[in-house]
């Protein structure tokens, strides 16, 4: 069962309770030193806030994770599926290269310890995965595009072939992101919903009085999880609307792309 931090600036997640040795959390946006659309615990520096801001937080994020050996590890999402593997050899890579190896990235998986890999989201699903028999983690940014081309199944996949993980191992949490509520969608998202979901019924339906499609991204990436094998019991959903919530999470639909984003993590303790 997720449970928000003494001081209000992260969500953590019930993952933790049965597997200590981890930690696995979403920020809100509180408590931080970002200004205006940005305020106030924006991590994300591709959506035009201060860097000095962004690195404070981070830095700020780092102080509020348990252990004393961790690093943040973020790429740049572009709502695709490509999936990065942060290895021993990614870590012995100059700043630069690995800066470079993270663009267009929107999932990343590891096995080594210390390492917390991120994703930012601002409506869009973070789901953060778990092996506790490989001892291996992905967080993966599935937006609806990311989540048409099943960037979780994806994932799971680059997983089982890197580190040998079986999918009724994994845990999962999918995060706060927007609800169905308030996913109203254009017939063209429908439609790539359509053809890429059998179920697209208990996705999506079209609103009585607007007449627009509205679609379960929560529903959409759980579907993904249980087809790829992974035990619907192993899946917690935190449920919890960012457009609903703009007040705890940033949300892109509430307040505009030109606002602030929130991160989702999750690493091993060393």
């Amino acid at each position: 069962m997720i449970h928000y931090s003494e001081d209000k600036r992260m969500l953590e997640y019930g993952l933790m309770k049965s597997y200590p040795g981890i930690f696995c959390f979403s920020t809100t946006r509180h408590g931080g030193y970002s200004t205006g659309e940005y305020a106030s615990f924006n991590c994300n520096n591709y959506c035009g806030d201060v860097m000095e801001n962004i690195l404070k937080n981070r830095s700020l994020l780092c102080s509020l994770l348990p252990g004393t050996e961790k690093e943040l590890v973020i790429p740049h999402q572009i709502h695709r599926a490509e999936v990065r593997v942060v290895d021993r050899e990614f870590c012995k890579q100059p700043e630069s290269l690995r800066a470079s190896l993270l663009e267009g990235v929107d999932a990343l998986v590891t096995d080594v310890p210390g390492k917390c890999i991120c994703v930012s989201t601002a409506d869009c699903v973070p789901v953060l995965l778990y092996d506790p028999v490989k001892k291996c983690i992905a967080a993966i940014h599935a937006g609806w595009r990311g989540t048409v081309q099943h960037i979780v199944s994806v994932t799971i996949r680059s997983m089982f072939l890197h580190f040998g993980s079986l999918s009724a191992d994994i845990y999962a949490a999918i995060g706060p992101s927007i609800g169905y509520e308030q996913f109203e969608v254009g017939d063209e998202v429908y439609e790539a919903f359509r053809s890429s979901y059998s179920n697209i019924d208990e996705l999506s339906a079209r609103h009585p009085v607007t007449g627009k499609y509205h679609i379960d991204l929560w529903k959409a990436n759980h579907t993904d999880l249980c087809s790829a094998g992974v035990v619907e019991k192993h899946i917690e959903i935190a449920g919890l609307c960012t457009k609903i919530h703009n007040d705890l999470f940033y949300s892109a639909r509430a307040s505009g792309l030109k606002s602030g984003r929130f991160v989702s993590g999750i690493y091993m303790r060393e």
